[in-house]
């Protein structure tokens, strides 16, 4: 009867901590939209450059809206094997939750100041924060051998690992980019996070790995 209590103590709490992140998530892709107003103009062709003049915010929406998304997809896959919760990885979830909750922000930064300057490297830097929250969290859920996870190996947490870490290094690439005056290679630093998961399957994945 105990571990029957505990079992079902766990699914609640884990069901609990999953709906909170959907949620947040969710919130989160929402508030992405709400940079781009409607513009107040009169006349077909003032309404085409004002549209014309938010293409930088929609830009900013689009791209990060699909790295929100591509952080909801990870999170999503890392949780799904979850069998038993724990306070740690409760707060490294919530520690990465914040990171994502200040990607509308650091996106309105971004759609209105541009991908040259400071508010480039915020951008940056908040992508290389939330990267490595999300790391930090498969850390904590994988130790004692993925105990709450039903078991991992090395070679499947070294893969996890680097994927998780890919836009953080693609950011983190792009950021000192940005320092070193190299502006236009910063703007599309965001090439490399297919390039590191491409590496990071070719090294350990796990197609590699059921052939060893």
């Amino acid at each position: 009867m105990e571990n029957e209590a505990t079992e079902t103590f766990d699914a609640r709490m884990v069901s609990r901590m999953l709906f909170f992140s959907d949620a947040v998530f969710a919130i989160v892709l929402t508030l992405l939209v709400l940079e781009l107003r409607p513009p107040v103009v009169e006349g077909d062709a003032a309404l085409a450059d004002a549209l014309i003049g938010l293409t930088p915010k929609f830009v900013a929406f689009v791209s990060s809206f699909a790295l929100v998304s591509v952080f909801w997809s990870a999170h999503t896959a890392m949780t799904r094997r979850l069998s038993a919760f724990d306070w740690p990885m409760a707060w490294f979830n919530l520690l990465f939750l914040f990171t994502i909750a200040i990607m509308p922000f650091v996106s309105a930064l971004i759609g209105e100041h541009g991908t040259f300057g400071l508010a480039w490297r915020v951008y940056c830097a908040a992508l290389v924060a939330a990267s490595l929250a999300q790391t930090a969290l498969f850390v904590t859920m994988t130790r004692d051998g993925g105990r709450i996870v039903g078991g991992i190996t090395v070679r499947q947490k070294a893969w996890r690992v680097l994927r998780s870490l890919s836009p953080g290094i693609a950011f983190g690439v792009g950021l000192a980019l940005n320092n070193a005056g190299y502006v236009g290679l910063s703007a599309v630093c965001w090439l490399l996070i297919p390039v590191v998961m491409l590496i990071a399957q070719a090294l350990l994945g796990e197609r590699r790995m059921r052939t060893r």
